[in-house]
C-alpha cells in the first residue's frame, strides 16, 4: 500500500478502492502507442494484472482531432484516458468523473 499512498489518500479511491484495484485485471485494447500508454498507466495504478482486450482503443473518441492535433499526442491521451476508465470501473462508482 505504501507505493500507492497518494491514491489511498484520495477520498475517491481510499484503501478499499486500492484493494479492489490490486485484485482486478485491466483489459486494455488495441495496439500501438495508445495501448502501451494504457498498460503503463494501469500497471502504475496498481492493477493486479493487465490483459489485452479484443477491442481497440477508440483514439478519436478519447482524444478528438479537434482538441489534439498531433497524432502521437492523441495516442498518448487516448491511452491515458482508457487506463483511467479501467481504474474507475475497478475501484467502484465512488470515483468522480
Amino acid at each position: 500500500m505504501q507505493r500507492f499512498l497518494r491514491q489511498v489518500l484520495l477520498p475517491e479511491i481510499g484503501e478499499g478502492g486500492q484493494r479492489r484495484l490490486g485484485a482486478a485485471t485491466a483489459a486494455v485494447g488495441g495496439d500501438g502507442l495508445a495501448h502501451e500508454v494504457a498498460v503503463r498507466y494501469a500497471e502504475a495504478a496498481g492493477f493486479g494484472a493487465v490483459t489485452r482486450a479484443p477491442q481497440p482503443i477508440d483514439v478519436d473518441a478519447l482524444a478528438p482531432p479537434s482538441v489534439v492535433t498531433s497524432a502521437p499526442a492523441r495516442e498518448v491521451l487516448a491511452g491515458a484516458r482508457a487506463a483511467l476508465a479501467a481504474l474507475r470501473r475497478a475501484a467502484g462508482a465512488g470515483i468522480a468523473s
